[in-house]
């Protein structure tokens, strides 16, 4: 029996802002456990070299949204909730950065998952 979950996901604690080097991977989810009420909004940019980080254009960054851009604003969050936001890294450069910022962003805690490798176990 093959187990393609353990072998095509990286799961870690985030840091708002952080580097990730996605290379070979071609999704993420980003779960956030909300500690201040408020809106919440998460700013996607990606880089070629893990230095200079421009802006995402492409808009399907985040799938089923109206998020404009590598931006995704989310409104209405109380302390406690539990969010996973999924997103699309298809077309991105090989590291990205998840910037969260609005009044829900204090106090909370993240943690990302890339998942969806490029290369399947034999």
């Amino acid at each position: 029996m093959k187990r393609e979950l353990l072998q095509n996901t990286k799961v870690q604690p985030y840091t708002s802002g952080a580097v990730i080097d996605r290379f070979g991977f071609l999704s993420a989810i980003l779960g956030a456990v909300i500690g201040t009420n408020g809106t919440l909004t998460v700013t996607v940019t990606h880089s070629d070299d893990g230095t200079t980080f421009v802006a995402v254009p492409d808009k399907l960054v985040f799938p089923e949204t109206t998020s404009t851009s590598g931006v995704l604003n989310i409104d209405t969050l109380t302390v406690g909730d539990i969010i996973n936001i999924d997103v699309d890294l298809v077309g991105l450069k090989p590291y990205v950065k998840f910037t969260v910022s609005g009044a829900a962003a204090a106090s909370t805690t993240l943690a990302i998952v890339i998942g969806d490798s490029d290369e399947q176990p034999v």
